[in-house]
């Protein structure tokens, strides 16, 4: 009776061990990885969930070879049990293999050839520091339509994922995969972006309504490129050109400098002619005075009809209304 009590207690506790409560793809396993450019040997980015930072230096291509340094971190021994770590990544064209090992056990290492998809190893207390040599898909980021046009999306491409021992996914790396394509639209996005931003902070003010027609644009671009359209998006973002920007209409010379002299001539002669009404006496000296300021007056018309019509006429009603006063 004993002797069953302690297998049954034993068989509880692997129970327990061996489906621990973990978040796939959250870092639980695999704590670390690294990407690098297969040709160039430089780093893409670099992942470290224990540390929780994140450095991303250039994109992940479709079609581009890396080396995916991975670091799987068992912190639950399990007797008996293996855990499986397979890759969905094409052969390499630069190497004959897909893995490298970089680290010693434990854990131990059960099924290993470079040449396979798969590594196996025991769900032992250690850290597993492995190589993946591979390709990303070409097509990965590609879609067609209708069998005609071709669609361009970011893609979220499993690189690699984590099983235990009956299957169940315990971690998995994905890759944000981009192609030419996009990155060309993302790196013209960016442009008129910036160029938006100096549009509305630059002085004299841009017109808002050139403004707006920019904003509504790059949203459109925006939305077009979401759906895979990367292509439409480019063209619409090309739209948008620089060189000879409208301004607020800002006054002109005529509305700065006479339309202020000609209301506080008419406000002059306003108050001579109401002055004139209580002294009879001055009349004259008055009108001597309202006429010689018509005549500038004139002068004033005559010039500004010559760049401004508008200008002009307000002119010519404020001249009718002095010469009104005076009877002329």
């Amino acid at each position: 009776m004993a002797a069953k009590m302690g297998v049954i207690c034993f068989l509880l506790l692997v129970a327990i061990t061996v489906v621990p409560a973990r978040s796939v793809g959250q870092g639980e396993w695999i704590t670390k990885y690294r990407v690098e450019d297969l040709k160039t040997k430089q780093v893409v980015l670099e992942r470290d969930f224990e540390s929780n930072t994140f450095s991303k230096y250039s994109p992940v291509f479709a079609g581009g070879e890396y080396n995916i340094t991975i670091t799987v971190k068992v912190t639950i021994a399990v007797p008996y049990a293996t855990v499986k770590l397979e890759t969905y990544v094409d052969r390499p064209t630069l190497l004959d293999r897909f893995w490298e090992l970089k680290s010693s056990p434990p854990p131990t290492i059960v099924s290993y050839n470079p040449s396979e998809r798969y590594v196996e190893l025991r769900q032992e207390k250690g850290s597993l520091i492995i190589s993946l040599y591979g390709k990303i898909p070409s097509k990965e980021t590609q879609q067609t339509l209708d069998g005609l046009e071709v669609l361009h999306k970011t893609a979220g491409f499993m690189a690699v994922d984590l099983k235990g021992p009956d299957g169940e996914l315990l971690d998995k790396l994905v890759l944000d995969v981009i192609d030419a394509k996009i990155f060309e639209y993302q790196n013209l996005l960016g442009q008129k972006e910036g160029v938006l931003d100096t549009l509305r902070e630059s002085e004299p003010k841009v017109a808002p309504r050139y403004i707006e027609l920019f904003e509504g644009i790059v949203a459109r671009a925006e939305a077009e490129a979401e759906q895979g359209f990367v292509d439409k998006a480019i063209s619409l973002l090309n739209l948008l050109k620089t060189d000879e920007v409208p301004r607020e209409q800002v006054p002109t010379w005529m509305e700065t400098f006479f339309i202020p002299v000609t209301i506080g001539l008419a406000v002059v002669a306003a108050a001579f002619a109401a002055f004139s009404l209580r002294v009879k006496g001055r009349l004259s000296y008055v009108l001597l005075v309202v006429e010689d300021q018509i005549r500038d007056l004139e002068g004033i018309t005559f010039r500004a009809s010559r760049v401004d019509k508008e200008i002009s006429s307000s002119l010519e009603s404020i001249k009718s209304k002095l010469k009104d006063i005076v009877g002329a």
